[in-house]
């Protein structure tokens, strides 16, 4: 390569901040316009650059009013620097009219494409010519962007004549700089294999491979494209000047092992000559003893036994590790094939080397023998293998690696796509899911992360239900499809295992071991294989009994391959539902005793298998089975607040003959398909129940009044009640006593409710029954509550809530709280608040209706310190319960209302009021009304109203005993009406 010109005349200085060169003076361009245009005419040379271009370059933020003119005056100061003459004007535009090379850039441009530089002195003068980041003063933009493509082209090129003409005397140094480039070009081929040729320079072929190895993975990885002809040649030159790596690349996120488990890795082999690291396909094993020894640089011997399936793979695996065409020749005449093999990794290992055998789990028995003649040789070896199921030899260390935590899941996918897509928008709480549903596996992550590419993160995750089909990238091998990965798991079980685990995975979640062995096909001995395979995994819950978990990626393998099997899931759905229906009758008939704790305890925990039958096709084609099975929805109402497949589920129930058995099933399909308004369906279903009692054994008891109430006449329910609250079956009292209770205050008939209340607590306490008695005294608080006794309501609230919270009852317990904290409120506003928040942090982002009611119990106690905060609290709890549909929510409705007009927002407050009046002439015509809670709205709109004491809307509210709960609702003294006058105004 030649020198650089010498200088004659003056030259643009491109290749740092934009000067003009002349000789050893340089004069800086004190104008961001005159920069600009300069470099524009720089860069064009010899190429004319119209004006419209120029104002374009040096006008991007305002173009001028008079372009050309703008223009011109900006030459003319140019001209001043660079001399007369220097910059010529035609149609066409301007261009400089100087000696070429008109710029240092062109200098560099025209130097770093001649051939002639064997001892790179011409690429070091090139390279010199840089005074700092090209265009470094010119704002960011197109013409900067353009400048510094150039100038980069240009660098590099030097760059790489430099290298290649220190190769001969510094390629360590070469590589290490390339290396560094490397960091942040990663999938540049072409500086791998000048890497590579570096490290062939130096004697390392080893090293050189393993560049190849890290870029072809990542390559295959990322973009699904193979080396092109540059790595090809590297690798061949490597591969002929010396053997195979022993180990594969280093990973290049060593975050993926955490600092606990590589601590663990780390004194285990210390500490033993045979550690195996398990855990199951795509968690990680090989890239965590990678990492090991990419950290460590131990003298290793690394076989890979992915490819091998028999013994003689076994002895080709070993002799790629040691280097070596073929293992040399042994007398085997008698000596098994793992003595053999085992000899000669003996013999050639080098002293105190690491001997990693690689994915085992195909050959464990092989391996193990392999293992004990290779420690029976040589004492000074330590063999690490990697496997989803230990070795089962004696002193065996295992080193169980788990799947990646939250943060560290995120991490992955989010530096992936970022590298995929660097526009991608990743939401943390669709990551964080993300992460749950592939159970933390960095290979499915990772999967996953590649389809960032071509989807969003949205659609990722909307597509997990169809898994296999998504979680795949080109390419062979089984870590480039995760069913391949479970399948090759599963393939290694017995047929017995693989039957255990189609019955695990039925379930949505963990399975207890009673509830597994109740299925004919599961044994004890099946479930450890699947253990020792890393196909299931054992945990604990505070009970202590044995529960069973398998990922949800294994979930939806197996239930696809069950599928594929008609008659095989034919007969584990049928074993499915009877175990759901063997979970229903005994829970229901404990309930009925008074045994709620264990009863509740174990819907809880089945209640979602359990729906999962229910809810599974099939299971309609199985005659009763519906029916048997839809009590467990009463049970997700009363925890949850409500089942939307409820009211589809009766309707099938009614397509079978009732059997004697199914009583509470039609029971709760008719109760259902009343309360919806479907009252052809719901008369059909009663006469179903009506046949079906007549043919069931005597039902008695609490069923039995329910029976009565559901296909009686709606007249006759007075007389049946009060019938039932004579009963010599104490639970049947109670239960009778706290319908009347609540139909008594809804009808806003208070007094009358507070003594069936108080009626049905002495039945509850005399039967022993713990949910009747917690359920009698929270009937008895809101009597009090409604007749304006609040000291006796709070001490009522809390012993119910703490009644429900001995049962497991815990929401119940929370919303019974909420109302103690309101009769609380106006003597101790400081408990109350406690109270509130204490509901609310054990709420969760629960959206159930007493989160609602908490919510505005704060802003009534905010409102007077606070306005502002307590119209954010009134705004959440109007958020969490919705449009005014019933008579409880109409209140919260009104007593925001309210709070809007005592904080000055007296215009939001009439608009409230006026919405609230109108929803109340519908709900006042609904099937049930809660008069009292609707008294409370109407009582809202008299004092947002400021209407007159006498008013009759705020006598109809007196009348209907209007709810008090908040303190802010409060009409005063005044007339009262008839209770139901409030439905006749009203409405």
């Amino acid at each position: 390569m030649s020198s650089p010109p010498p200088q004659t005349h003056p030259r643009v200085g491109l290749l740092g901040p934009i000067t003009v060169i002349d000789g050893d003076d340089e004069t800086p361009i004190t104008s961001g316009r005159a920069r600009a245009l300069l470099t524009a005419l720089a860069l064009a040379h010899p190429r004319p650059v119209g004006v419209a271009a120029l104002v374009a370059d040096a006008w991007a933020d305002r173009p001028p009013q008079n372009p050309a003119g703008a223009v011109q005056t900006q030459m003319s100061r140019l001209r001043q620097v660079l001399g007369t003459g220097s910059i010529v004007g035609s149609a066409a535009g301007y261009r400089l009219d100087l000696a070429v090379p008109v710029s240092d850039l062109a200098v560099a441009e025209s130097l770093s494409d001649l051939d002639d530089d064997p001892d790179g002195a011409g690429a070091a003068r090139v390279l010199a010519l840089w005074r700092g980041d090209a265009g470094a003063d010119l704002p960011a933009g197109e013409l900067r962007d353009r400048l510094r493509a150039r100038a980069d082209r240009a660098h590099r090129a030097a760059l790489e004549r430099e290298w290649h003409a220190r190769l001969s005397h510094d390629p360590a140094g070469v590589a290490a700089e390339i290396a560094d480039m490397r960091g942040d070009l990663p999938l540049d081929e072409h500086l791998a294999a000048l890497q590579m040729r570096a490290h062939l320079a130096a004697g390392d072929p080893n090293a050189a491979l393993r560049i190849h190895a890290e870029i072809s993975a990542e390559l295959a990885e990322r973009l699904g494209a193979d080396p092109g002809p540059a790595l090809a040649a590297a690798h061949s030159a490597a591969l002929a000047f010396a053997p195979l790596p022993h180990t594969p690349a280093p990973p290049a996120d060593t975050f993926l092992a955490d600092a606990g488990t590589n601590a663990e890795l780390a004194e285990a082999i210390a500490r033993s000559s045979l550690v195996t690291i398990v855990g199951p396909g795509g968690i990680g094993k090989t890239r965590l003893i990678t990492e090991y020894i990419a950290s460590t640089r131990p003298a290793e011997v690394f076989v890979d036994l992915s490819a091998a399936r028999h013994p003689d793979d076994v002895a080709a695996a070993v002799a790629i590790a040691l280097g070596r065409g073929s293992l040399p020749e042994q007398d085997i005449s008698t000596a098994a094939p793992s003595v053999t093999t085992g000899a000669v990794l003996a013999q050639l290992s080098p002293v105190g080397a690491l001997v990693v055998l690689d994915t085992c789990e195909h050959l464990v028995a092989f391996v193990a023998d392999l293992v004990d003649d290779i420690r029976s040789r040589r004492a000074d070896l330590t063999v690490v293998a990697t496997s989803t199921t230990p070795l089962g030899v004696p002193d065996e260390r295992i080193v169980t690696v788990g799947p990646l935590d939250t943060d560290r899941g995120v991490e992955l996918v989010t530096r992936r796509a970022r590298e995929l897509r660097s526009d991608v928008h990743l939401d943390r709480g669709l990551l964080i899911e993300l992460c749950r549903r592939l159970d933390g596996s960095p290979l499915a992550l990772e999967l996953a992360a590649a389809q960032l590419r071509y989807l969003s993160l949205a659609d990722v995750v909307g597509r997990l239900d169809a898994r296999f089909g998504l979680l795949a990238v080109a390419g062979a091998g089984r870590h480039h499809r995760i069913a391949d990965v479970v399948a090759a798991s599963w393939d290694l079980v017995s047929p017995s295992a693989q039957r255990t685990l189609a019955v695990l995975a039925l379930f949505p979640a963990e399975v207890r071991i009673d509830d597994a062995l109740g299925f004919g096909s599961v044994t004890l001995p099946a479930l450890a294989e699947l253990c020792d395979h890393h196909m299931a995994s054992v945990v604990e819950f505070d009970d202590g009994r044995t529960r069973y978990r398998i990922t949800e990626t294994v979930r939806e393998f197996v239930r696809e391959r069950t599928r594929l099997d008609p008659p095989v899931h034919r007969s584990l759905h049928h074993e499915f539902v009877s175990w759901a229906a063997d979970v229903v009758a005994p829970t229901t008939d404990d309930l009925i005793a008074g045994r709620v704790g264990d009863a509740a305890g174990r819907l809880d925990e089945s209640t979602d298998a359990v729906l999962t039958a229910l809810d599974d096709p099939a299971t309609a084609a199985i005659p009763g089975a519906v029916t048997r099975l839809l009590p467990i929805t009463l049970w997700r109402l009363v925890r949850t607040g409500g089942y939307p497949d409820a009211e589809r589920l009766a309707v099938i129930a009614l397509d079978h003959p009732g059997s004697p058995d199914d009583v509470l099933g039609l029971l709760c399909a008719t109760a259902y398909l009343m309360v919806r308004g479907r009252f052809r369906e719901a008369a059909r279903a009663r006469t179903r129940l009506r046949a079906t009692v007549r043919r069931a054994p005597a039902t008695a008891g609490p069923i039995a009044l329910a029976v009565d109430i559901v296909t009686g006449s709606p007249r006759a329910t007075a007389r049946i009640l009060t019938d039932a609250t004579r009963s010599s079956d104490a639970v049947v009292a109670a239960l009778a006593e706290i319908v009347r209770s609540d139909v008594a205050e809804f009808y806003a008939a208070v007094h009358f409710s507070r003594r069936c209340a108080l009626a049905a607590l002495v039945c509850a306490e005399r039967a022993g029954h713990p949910w009747l008695i917690a359920a009698a005294r929270q009937r008895l608080g809101r009597g009090h509550a409604l007749t304006g006794d609040r000291p006796g309501a709070a001490a009522l609230y809390a012993r119910s809530a703490d009644d429900f919270a001995t049962i497991g009852f815990s929401d119940e317990s929370t919303g019974i709280r909420i109302h103690q904290a309101l009769a609380l409120a106006p003597s101790d506003p400081a408990a109350a608040t406690e109270i509130l928040e204490a509901c609310l942090l054990a709420a969760g982002d629960s959206r159930r209706p007493h989160v609602a009611t908490a919510h505005m119990a704060l802003s009534v106690l905010r409102l007077p310190e606070n306005p502002q905060a307590a119209r954010r609290s009134a705004d959440t709890a109007i958020a969490i319960i919705g449009a005014p549909h019933d008579g409880h929510s109409a209140y919260l409705h009104g007593v925001r209302a309210v709070i809007l007009a005592r904080s000055g927002a007296e215009v939001a407050a009439r608009l409230a009021a006026d919405a609230l009046g109108v929803a109340l002439r519908f709900l006042v015509a609904a099937p049930t009304v809660n008069l009292p809670a609707l008294a409370g709205a109407a009582a809202a709109i008299c004092l947002v109203e400021n209407r007159a004491a006498d008013d009759p809307l705020a006598a109809a509210a007196r009348g209907a005993h209007y709810r008090r709960d908040f303190a802010v609702i409060d009409l005063g003294e005044g007339p009262r009406s008839h209770r139901r006058s409030l439905i006749r105004l009203v409405g």
